[in-house]
């Protein structure tokens, strides 16, 4: 959990810092997309499949820009 934590605090920045509304709800997106995603996450990896074919979700969301 803290590197949960040291991410969300870091994450938070860049609106911070910029005062950007809309930096600040693409953030908030990406972390409820990935709370969501949490127990699908954890029923894959407990079940033992291969990942090593993965596709990296930032160039999934780039794609669709």
């Amino acid at each position: 959990m803290p590197a949960f934590e040291r991410e969300w605090a870091s994450a938070l920045e860049v609106p911070r810092s910029t005062f950007s509304l809309t930096a600040l709800y693409e953030v908030v997106q990406v972390r409820q997309a990935r709370l969501a995603s949490a127990p699908a996450v954890d029923a894959f990896v407990a079940s033992g499949y291969d990942d090593s074919a993965f596709v990296d979700m930032a160039e999934l969301r780039s794609r669709r820009r």
